[in-house]
């Protein structure tokens, strides 16, 4: 009698200890996780902050995003950058320098190439796509970043699936379903990027980042920032924006 009590309890503390993990899944973590991050159609201004061994200095762009498959980014200042602009159209990518007059086709290998010499690559910075339709998410646990009670995923590109990265592991904040830090893997297991979300805004009901620091880990003494100054999300956006001819207008 005495064993078996010892075992109940011994069953009921197991339980409370994993109901919260049990409560739920890494499934239904990540959706959540994609439907703050993934917008139908995007309108944005935004500043990119880069630091390199201490000096900082900000390039200031605006951009349009629709879906996963098309963006349009052109930067505004300062004076040497200006005119400057990308655009994605489904798996290719164009950039256009005022200089060349002419928009060049970037492709391949060349997508993690460094967008403006920041530690963001050109991948990064026009992504759009849910995670969950990449990846595999494992539920690895829960603990305490900063004052944030998280989540802590574990996520494996799928089988057939491309990405930059082959594994992700992001700490998702319980209370905003924002992955407020993450880091990304080679498939050797090399960290790659230490990602934080350090700002977001409720918008057209979703916590959408507003500030995202990245820290690219082959680089040394280098970080780098997007800050998004204004955003509308869920608008119609004219559809000349998403072609060559408005790139190298």
């Amino acid at each position: 009698m005495k064993r078996l009590t010892i075992s109940i309890i011994a069953a009921l503390i197991f339980s409370g200890a994993t109901s919260s993990l049990s409560a739920i899944t890494a499934n239904e973590i990540l959706d959540k996780v994609d439907a703050n991050m993934v917008a139908s159609t995007m309108k944005f201004t935004a500043e990119l902050k880069i630091s390199i061994s201490g000096s900082v200095r900000t390039k200031e762009f605006k951009g349009y995003t629709r879906g996963e498959d098309a963006a349009y980014m052109e930067f505004t200042a300062p004076s040497r950058d200006k005119g400057t602009r990308f655009l994605k159209l489904a798996d290719e990518f164009w950039m256009y320098l005022p200089n060349v007059g002419k928009a060049v086709k970037i492709a391949g290998h060349a997508m993690r190439g460094s967008l403006m010499g920041s530690d963001f690559s050109y991948e990064d910075a026009v992504s759009n796509e849910e995670l969950a339709a990449s990846y595999d998410a494992v539920l690895e646990g829960e603990e305490k970043l900063d004052d944030a009670d998280c989540y802590v995923l574990k996520l494996t590109l799928k089988e057939g699936a491309e990405g930059s990265y082959y594994t992700q592991k992001l700490w998702v904040d319980k209370q905003s379903f924002i992955p407020i830090k993450a880091e990304y893997f080679s498939k050797s297991g090399r960290l790659m990027k230490d990602v934080q979300i350090l700002d977001f805004k409720r918008i057209s009901g979703k916590n959408y980042p507003t500030r995202i620091r990245m820290e690219n880990k082959l680089r040394k003494n280098t970080w780098s920032e997007f800050v998004i100054t204004d955003v509308q999300i869920g608008i119609s956006i004219p559809a000349n924006v998403f072609t060559k001819g408005y790139l190298e207008r």
